[in-house]
């Protein structure tokens, strides 16, 4: 009897430490998430919110969480390139090389809500978004930006000039700045996250519809032409700006 009265102490024991050790575990996890998903606060959970409640007034209230694919399906004003690194619960949003990818942590097993945005994730997305349009804009501004009525075109001519080392009066037309036909890049005003391309015709021309913000348009075949060139323009909703852009070969 007294034998397994002792058996039953000891499982009672052992059940009692276990509890506790999952208790602990349990708690640094909560505490470990806690630390990961601050809250968001200021302009960033009023961003938050609009874009939510118009994604659940014109799409629904998705079943698996926000993720990149219902912003852009929602917002045609939002670039693939707006979710760089965004953060989710289970991995982070990665664009390069023209593309939008998920890539989930190693140390996560995928289910089916791991591309939806954290919190975290959402402060992220919305200083890329605010990046892009202008850091000085309110978050009404910023929301009209990335909504249908929130997109412009940039139009014109780029040029490929001086082609005479030599400049003459009158201007010989032989010596006249030349089309380039050709791709570009859309790049932020930083140059260093791409958001689109487009090609010129045979005339130098091209037409390219962008969410509003201020962008920089260089060529992706320079030609060893010295220095980084392009040019600095800013779209305005429901207008178009015309450009001429002429790239400097350096003779002179």
């Amino acid at each position: 009897m007294k034998k397994s009265y002792k058996i039953l102490i000891g499982i009672f024991g052992t059940l009692f430490v276990v509890s506790f050790v999952l208790g602990v575990i349990g708690f640094m996890r909560g505490l470990q998430n806690s630390q990961e998903e601050p809250e968001i606060l200021g302009e960033a959970a009023l961003f938050i919110e609009k874009i939510q409640n118009y994604v659940v007034g014109n799409i629904g209230q998705p079943i698996e969480g926000f993720n990149a694919d219902i912003y852009l399906r929602a917002f045609p004003g939002l670039f693939e390139a707006d979710f760089d690194r965004v953060e989710t619960g289970e991995g982070k949003y990665v664009y390069t090389n023209g593309k939008l990818e998920f890539v989930r942590a190693q140390t996560k097993y995928g289910t089916s809500a791991e591309e939806a945005i954290s919190k975290k994730g959402h402060q992220t997305f919305f200083e890329n978004v605010r990046g892009r349009l202008g850091i000085n804009l309110s978050v009404d501004e910023i929301m009209n930006g990335i909504v249908a009525q929130g997109l412009g075109k940039v139009t014109g001519t780029i040029l490929l000039g001086p082609t005479c080392p030599v400049l003459r009066d009158p201007p010989d037309p032989e010596c006249a700045d030349k089309p380039i036909f050709g791709d570009f890049i859309v790049q932020n005003a930083m140059g260093d996250v791409e958001f689109a391309r487009f090609s010129t015709q045979r005339n130098g021309t091209f037409t390219v519809t962008l969410p509003a913000g201020e962008y920089y348009i260089t060529w992706t075949e320079p030609l060893g032409l010295s220095g980084a060139q392009g040019r600095l323009v800013n779209v305005v909703a429901g207008e178009t700006t015309e450009i001429t852009i002429t790239f400097d070969i350096g003779i002179r």
